[in-house]
């Protein structure tokens, strides 16, 4: 049992973006900076949910619907959705302390995190630094330091250059159905052509220009993100410094059936027995590393795991 008088319920106003799951929008002013948040209410302890490096927090339209009684707080992160790029380098470290400036915002002294890719990493950071702040972490697809060989991450300048190029963003679409299926057929092929949900997400990251639409995350702070994992033991050092208990959901593909894990089984079960404070690890059937938390299925393993720490 957990003492719950130790934890302030969200309490932002519902505001004109309300839809039908009850969830709404606005602006939160911190010490950080503005965050673009979506909150809805629900009758469980405060989830804050971290979305990946190139999406936003509209990822969880499907935790949302598979789970109605939890309550939940998910940021832009900065770089994307409503939420501004900050100055200086961004990293997961400079994640993890944004968010709990934005805690502090929201007068929320404890919460249960959800992570998925990029933001495994970062709500795993957020638990290592602040332990006080944190009940249970939830990863999907994420969080877990990246399997590399004897000699370590590669450098960054060996990187950077690649990641650029694939996140590139100046590219014109007629319209947000286009560059839909632009971003199945590069990411997410295994989510629903005709899901409502796909289009608010991809939606929620365009901008209108002359001739129709464009991505309008900041390019760097995505790049600078995807470095701060790929090239660094970070995310190793702090996986083991966290003592809230850890449920990982993981996918058998990355973009696509058949394609390689981002987490191979083996590196999987590695991690758990080093770990003392993941609990479960589950390796979800039939998705990819999008489909994990894009799709009803997928989302309802996602689900599970996050009640079974939520204690519901």
């Amino acid at each position: 049992m957990t003492d719950d008088s130790a934890v302030h319920q969200p309490s932002l106003p519902r505001t004109a973006g309300e839809d039908g799951t009850g969830a709404t929008t606005e602006v939160v002013e911190t010490a950080a900076g503005p965050f673009e948040v979506l909150t809805r209410p629900g009758t469980t302890e405060p989830v804050l949910a971290v979305h990946g490096v190139s999406s936003n927090n509209r990822l969880w339209s499907w935790v949302l619907d598979a789970a109605p009684e939890v309550s939940v707080v998910a940021p832009d992160l900065a770089g994307r959705g409503g939420t501004p790029a900050r100055p200086g380098p961004s990293s997961v470290p400079a994640h993890a302390e944004q968010l709990v400036a934005l805690l502090d915002a929201l007068g929320l002294d404890q919460v249960h995190l959800l992570g998925m890719s990029l933001g495994g990493f970062v709500v795993a950071e957020l638990a290592a630094r602040h332990p006080d702040r944190v009940r249970t972490v939830t990863l999907v697809d994420g969080g877990l330091p990246l399997e590399v060989g004897e000699q370590g991450p590669p450098p960054a300048e060996a990187v950077a250059p690649k990641l650029r190029a694939q996140y590139a963003t100046d590219q014109v679409w007629t319209d947000e159905a286009a560059y839909l299926v632009h971003y199945r057929g590069g990411v997410a092929p295994l989510t629903g052509d005709d899901d409502p949900r796909m289009l608010a997400l991809v939606a929620h990251d365009l901008a209108a220009v002359d001739g129709g639409v464009t991505v309008h995350r900041d390019l760097e702070t995505v790049v600078a993100d995807a470095v701060s994992v790929f090239t660094s033991t970070a995310p190793a050092e702090a996986l083991a410094a966290v003592r809230a208990p850890i449920r990982l959901v993981h996918a058998p593909w990355s973009t696509g059936a058949g394609s390689p894990p981002m987490y191979a089984a083996a590196h999987v079960a590695g991690l758990v027995a080093a770990t003392p404070a993941i609990v479960s690890a589950e390796l979800v059937d039939a998705v990819d590393h999008a489909a994990i938390i894009m799709t009803d299925h997928g989302a309802a393993a996602c689900v599970a795991a996050l009640r079974a720490n939520l204690g519901t």
